[in-house]
């Protein structure tokens, strides 16, 4: 089979922040320190900001704004979109040419890292993937680099 190498921070642990910062005594959520940094300025460079409420990977772009990794208050979200939308480009421009069922897979697989900063081989037997046949399925329609892709997608899209 295969299996993603090399993944930086883990779901469990950007939700372990999330569940340390909302104990007592400060009772802090994401959309609490979200919002507490729109109030004093920063600036903010996401898609439009319409969401109320921010997901635990919301922690990641502001552990980065903090780090002076970013100066600028993005999604995570949306920089895995954006960071997405620029590695199909590359591909493109590298002569690679995914078929429909191809970027099924590759555009889930882009939101599972949206959602939970990154994507292994497992995720592959939890919906959406499931439904086209899970790890098996990926096999078949992304063919025997599909273990590769997973491996660049987390690379290329998450922090």
């Amino acid at each position: 089979m295969f299996e993603a190498k090399g993944r930086g921070i883990r779901f469990d642990q950007i939700q372990e922040l999330a569940d340390r910062i909302a104990r007592p005594p400060h009772n802090w959520t994401v959309d609490i320190i979200w919002n507490s940094y729109l109030s004093i300025g920063i600036e903010y460079q996401g898609h439009t900001e319409t969401r109320n409420r921010h997901a635990a990977t919301d922690l990641i772009s502001l552990l980065r704004l903090e780090a002076g990794v970013d100066n600028a208050l993005v999604p995570y979200a949306d920089q895995v979109e954006d960071r997405y939308a620029n590695w199909l480009h590359r591909q493109e421009q590298a002569g690679a040419r995914f078929t429909e069922t191809q970027r099924w897979w590759l555009d889930r697989m882009m939101r599972i890292i949206a959602s939970s900063a990154g994507i292994d081989a497992d995720d592959l037997d939890n919906a959406p993937f499931d439904e086209r046949g899970g790890i098996d399925g990926a096999l078949r329609d992304l063919g025997d680099n599909a273990g590769d892709l997973i491996e660049e997608l987390n690379r290329e899209l998450a922090a």
